[in-house]
C-alpha cells in the first residue's frame, strides 16, 4: 500500500495537487537558529518552493512563517543554489490554502 504522506515514495502524484505561483516574503527558521527572509514562489497544500541565498540542506527540519499565519513545520526535500523545495509536516487544509491564495493572488494569471 502506498503511504500518501511519504513524499519521496510518490513525488509525481504529490506534486499534482493544486499549486499557486506566488511571491510571498516569508520567514524561514531552522532548528536552533534565528529566522531569515525567503521568497515563496510556489505553494501547494503539501509544500512550497522558495528562493533564498542562504544554504539549506535536504532533510533539514524548518518552520516557514507566511505573513499573518502561524509557523508551518516543513522538511527540506530539494535544495540548490537558487533555493529549496519543502514538504509540509502536515498537509495544509484546503481552506487555508484557498485563503492564502486569495490573500496573495497568483502571479501568472
Amino acid at each position: 500500500m502506498v503511504d500518501p504522506h511519504n513524499f519521496s515514495a510518490m513525488p509525481n502524484e504529490r506534486r499534482d495537487t493544486g499549486r499557486a505561483h506566488v511571491a510571498i516574503e516569508a520567514d524561514l527558521r531552522k532548528v536552533g537558529r534565528t529566522s531569515f527572509k525567503v521568497l515563496v514562489t510556489d505553494l501547494s497544500c503539501t509544500g512550497c518552493r522558495a528562493d533564498t541565498l542562504a544554504k539549506t540542506y535536504v532533510d533539514d527540519r524548518v518552520w516557514i512563517t507566511l505573513p499573518g499565519f502561524a509557523p508551518i513545520e516543513a522538511i527540506i526535500r530539494r535544495s540548490d543554489h537558487e533555493g529549496f523545495g519543502a514538504e509540509w509536516h502536515t498537509p495544509m487544509h484546503e481552506s487555508v490554502f484557498d485563503h492564502i491564495k486569495a490573500r496573495f493572488p497568483d502571479m501568472f494569471r
